[in-house]
């Protein structure tokens, strides 16, 4: 990720936690601790962009809160209503949880234990620091067939 990019994310993320963390203490939430959580999430963003030598701790708690995130889904689903029956993605379901852990959970365990994103990942190479190379044309080649 370009150095630009990596300021503009982690302003943004410094700005939100501050925002949220300002909102909690001016209206106190029937949840403060899942405030007081998000913060420190955005403020593990704003770490990972801003300081290098920290960036490998920040990435692995990311990596560490999306897998427990995903998790406490799991188990909320299943404790609130095993039997709800399925109604698609808009709505909170077990399944959906288990989608949720497999999509975003599993890559964050992963990240979590080997401090990078998984290389099967697609586009893993901007997450992982990569250097992208330029695009001949400006056109990107998975999406334009050549004749």
């Amino acid at each position: 990720m370009s150095r630009g990019a990596r300021w503009i994310l982690g302003a943004f993320s410094a700005f939100f936690a501050l925002i949220l963390v300002a909102s909690e203490q001016m209206a106190a939430s029937n949840a403060p601790a899942l405030i007081y959580l998000v913060a420190v999430f955005c403020a593990a963003i704003s770490v990972a962009c801003f300081f290098s030598r920290l960036r490998n701790a920040a990435v692995r708690l990311i990596g560490a809160m999306v897998f427990l995130a995903t998790i406490a889904y799991l188990v909320d689903e299943l404790l609130t209503e095993p039997a709800k029956k399925y109604s698609g993605h808009s709505e909170p379901h077990w399944l959906n949880a288990i989608f949720a852990l497999i999509v975003f959970g599993l890559p964050g365990l992963s990240v979590a234990l080997r401090g990078k994103y998984p290389s099967w990942g697609k586009g893993s190479s901007v997450f992982r620091g990569d250097a992208t190379p330029p695009s001949s044309g400006g056109e990107n080649d998975d999406t334009v067939e050549r004749i």
